[in-house]
């Protein structure tokens, strides 16, 4: 995948686990990863499927409360059409953390800017600033993966880009032969030893950030270009929408691009050992051959010699 990174400071010892964490000699200053250690990453079909699965979840947060929203435009006020929009996507938050009995960081935000803009919009009535408000929890998500980029230390966990735990999250889900801890402990390893795997995760996680941002400065634009409420719903969300369908095409290629440099890197690792090993056997075989013969060398002197001494001369 990538060279070893001489800032790496975490020293792994294996463990049931993770036995045999090959801390020994590398090959041309290359870690090649144990094979067990194959399992802990998603393959394409579960990148494909975390892949459909994060369209049809885009498709029912951001396609569905903009048909609501037009909806119920004609019955109501547009403030009062801009919150009803966003209940199914709240109510949805809170079943899947129910039924999967985890706490979802993103729905939760969501959540979040749902309820605090519907408080705000009965102190304030103005439909552009309720869309500021709710845009604004867009803005909290962009920053919150930007300062995941810092490495911040807490006791003994140092924090790692956003998306080193969404990924690492994919690849427990779709993973049945291991249990999620020697998961971690295996991308734990990744992380510490592959500096492409680090580069590409921190990158991604960039990239969001700056995306998810860039939605709350292009939603402040809109608000101060645009009079009808009805043309910054419909551009704003154009615009989310765009931004995630790219982000996400974005995500899934690079991630099939780096798996399939992970297999090739890895294939010619295990080539360069194979032939490493082949001259290391010749090499032994050869210093083998040398000492016989120094050894038969030595005996012929030898034997030599007692001739010598037992001549009747």
């Amino acid at each position: 995948m990538s060279r070893h990174s001489s800032t790496s400071s975490t020293s792994h010892t294996p463990t049931a686990s993770t036995p045999l964490l090959n801390d020994g000699p590398k090959v041309r200053g290359v870690h090649r990863v144990p094979t067990f250690f194959k399992s802990s990453i998603p393959n394409r079909r579960s990148l494909l499927h975390a892949f459909v699965g994060m369209a049809v979840h885009m498709l029912f947060e951001l396609v569905l409360p903009i048909v609501l929203y037009y909806v119920l435009r004609g019955f109501v006020s547009p403030l009062l059409a801009l919150l009803l929009a966003g209940v199914p996507t709240a109510i949805a938050v809170v079943v899947k953390g129910y039924k999967e009995r985890k706490v979802d960081m993103m729905g939760v935000l969501m959540l979040m800017g749902f309820v605090v803009s519907a408080v705000l919009a009965f102190v304030q009535s103005d439909p552009k600033l309720y869309l500021l408000r709710e845009s604004a929890m867009t803005l909290a998500m962009g920053t919150m993966l930007i300062l995941t980029l810092l490495p911040l230390r807490w006791r003994y966990h140092v924090l790692r880009p956003f998306m080193f735990y969404v990924a690492r999250q994919i690849a427990i889900s779709s993973n049945v032969l291991m249990n999620a801890n020697t998961v971690r402990e295996h991308w734990d390893w990744f992380w510490d030893y592959y500096a492409t795997f680090r580069h590409f995760l921190r990158a991604l996680t960039g990239i969001w950030g700056l995306g998810l941002v860039s939605e709350f400065l292009v939603r402040v634009a809109l608000i101060n270009a645009l009079d009808d409420v009805d043309d910054v719903v419909y551009y704003s969300n154009i615009y989310m929408f765009v931004v995630m369908i790219v982000l996400g095409t974005l995500t899934v290629v690079s991630a099939l691009l780096l798996r399939h440099y992970f297999n090739i890197e890895q294939n010619r690792i295990k080539v360069a050992e194979r032939r490493s090993e082949i001259e290391s056997i010749i090499a032994r075989a050869a210093a083998e051959q040398q000492l016989k013969k120094q050894q038969q060398q030595q005996q012929q002197q030898q034997q030599q010699q007692q001739r010598r001494k037992n001549a009747p001369w």
